[in-house]
Formats: C-alpha cells, structure tokens, sequence
C-alpha cells in the first residue's frame, strides 16, 4: 500500500494533502474568542507601522456636545497624528486655529485580544472582526488636559485573520471614562 502511495505522489508532483496546507494565521468558520495576552515588541511594532488616514471624530450622541466633559471648546473633528513608541501611544490633535492638545496612552503590561468570524454562512473563507483592546490611564495637555491620568480604553480594529498584524487594523476608537472626563474619539487607520 505504501508503494502505490509512493508512486502516487511521484506522478503527481503537484499534489499536496489538503492538511499540509493549513496556514497559521487562517481561521476556521465560527472562529470566535477572547483572551488577555501580554503586550510585546511585535504588537508594538505592528501598531507603529500604522497611521491615521481622517480626522479624529468625536462621537455624540442625541444629546451633541452637551453630553462632553473634560475638553475646553471641543469640536466635531480634529486633525490626528499618532506617534508611538516602546512606552506608549499619543494623539496629537488639532484643528484650523492650531495644536489642541496631545492625548498620550501608556502602553499596559496585557491587552484583550477579540476575534470573531463574521461570515457564519459558511460560503468563502472566514472573515475574521478582530479588535486588540488597552485599558489604562491616560495623560492629556492642551483643550483635553485634566488635574491628572483619567480611565481610558484604546480600541484597535478592523478585519483580518488570527494574528495580529498591522494590515487586520483600520480603525482606532479612544474612549475616556473618569469623574472629570466623558468623551470619544475614533477614525481610521491604514499603513504608514
């Protein structure tokens, strides 16, 4: 039986067993989890490879501006640079009349990592939403700026497969959630 294998594969040098294709970083349909990993130089290496490609938006709800606290004359949008480094990630935000101020995120020891297959047909290949969540404390200077480091959660997502790279990104969502500060900001992201 091995023999007629052997002679198989040899007049099909083309074929390859289905198994012995599986990648790594392929999902399978109904790909769905969450887990708290720690944070290394590939993440943030990933991360640095990425810009912001639109202005930073504030959300609002029914209420407009008036349900936004901690942010001198806020505005609807703000142009957006994102500058990280080993340490960390800032937003350093203006507008038409200059800077406004920078929001710098200390990069935490571990971050939530969610992934979920979106495609649940099951026609075509997994289309995997992956979000890579931060929680910590943040600093802020100029029309953002506070007595001292305010909750933050930073959100990056986008769609890819189950690794993370920066191409599975195109989306940032910064949420700030402390007694003296209620606001979000969020755009997109693409490669630098």
């Amino acid at each position: 039986m091995l023999r007629k294998l052997a002679v198989l594969f040899t007049f099909l040098p083309g074929f390859v067993p289905r198994a012995a294709l599986a990648c790594a970083c392929c999902a399978d349909p109904g790909t769905r989890f969450q887990e708290v990993s720690e944070l290394g130089a590939w993440e943030i290496s990933e991360i640095a490879a990425l810009a912001p490609t639109s202005p930073a938006r504030l959300y609002q709800s029914a209420c407009g501006l008036d349900c936004v606290g901690g942010i001198t004359d806020p505005q609807t949008a703000y142009d957006v640079a994102m500058e990280v480094t080993e340490t960390g990630l800032a937003f350093v935000l203006s507008d038409g009349r200059g800077p406004r101020g920078a929001l710098t995120f200390p990069w935490p020891e571990t971050y939530t990592w969610f992934a979920v297959d979106t495609a649940l047909d099951g026609k075509g290949d997994p289309q995997v939403y992956t979000e890579l969540r931060f929680r910590g404390a943040l600093a802020a200077t100029g029309d953002f700026a506070q007595d001292g480091p305010v909750a933050a959660e930073l959100v990056l997502s986008g769609f890819g497969n189950v690794c993370i790279t920066r191409q599975s990104f195109d989306g940032w969502m910064l949420s700030v959630s402390d007694d003296s500060a209620q606001f979000r900001l969020f755009g997109t992201l693409s490669e630098r």
